[in-house]
């Protein structure tokens, strides 16, 4: 993880990670690696807060509801991230997703023509993973890949593209092989929550700002 702006972040202040949800998505996992690396850090209280969309988490950023947001450098619309002069980019790191693949009710009365619900993001893994024996007639897009999975747990679509957290959380089972994505994630947080005056701390040997724990 490559340190940007995290050390300029005030020790005493509780951290609120913001990204999106629900339960059982990639995001999800990458919040996780941010939150253990602030709280081996020094920070005491470190709460991970998931959203419907990576826009409701910017905006509670925005409005002071949240510390810290990870969002995916595939997110079509991460350059709101990089481009708002309120928001700094806090640290980037690169972390495997859950594995995905395509996944159903246990004992659904599949036919050989199906439809499949998924984030617009993985949507190449469709085509990548969907068994043989399915003739695609439809992708339907989702806000994640976890709410992907709650679609199929409900019975509104056949077929899901989602991960195995989700899968586990909403008791699908995969009909298709798996495998992860490799990923680069961004944190961004608030320009008014830095002390700009204290310099990342570089690491033995490194004359940049910037330092990777």
């Amino acid at each position: 993880m490559t340190d940007v702006a995290l050390s300029r972040l005030p020790m005493t202040k509780p951290l609120r990670i913001s990204s999106l949800g629900p339960a059982g998505t990639s995001s999800e996992q990458a919040c996780r690696v941010l939150q253990g690396n602030l709280v081996r850090r020094g920070h005491e209280s470190v709460l991970i807060e998931l959203c419907d969309q990576y826009e409701e988490a910017a905006d509670r950023l925005g409005r002071g509801d949240c510390e810290l947001v990870v969002a995916a450098n595939a997110y079509a619309r991460v350059d709101r991230f990089y481009m708002d002069p309120a928001l700094r980019l806090a640290a980037v790191f690169v972390k495997d997703t859950p594995h995905y693949g395509i996944a159903a009710r246990p004992g659904a009365g599949l036919g050989p023509k199906a439809a499949v619900i998924t984030h617009p993001a993985p949507r190449a893994l469709v085509d990548e993973l969907l068994p043989e024996r399915f003739d695609l007639t439809e992708v339907v897009f989702a806000s994640s890949t976890s709410a992907a999975a709650q679609a199929v747990a409900r019975g509104d679509a056949p077929l899901a593209l989602t991960t195995a957290p989700a899968a586990r959380l909403h008791g699908l089972e995969f009909l298709s092989r798996t495998r992860p994505i490799r990923m680069v994630w961004s944190a961004f947080t608030r320009a008014d929550l830095l002390d700009e005056d204290r310099p990342v701390p570089p690491r033995p040997g490194v004359s940049t700002r910037s330092t990777a724990w």
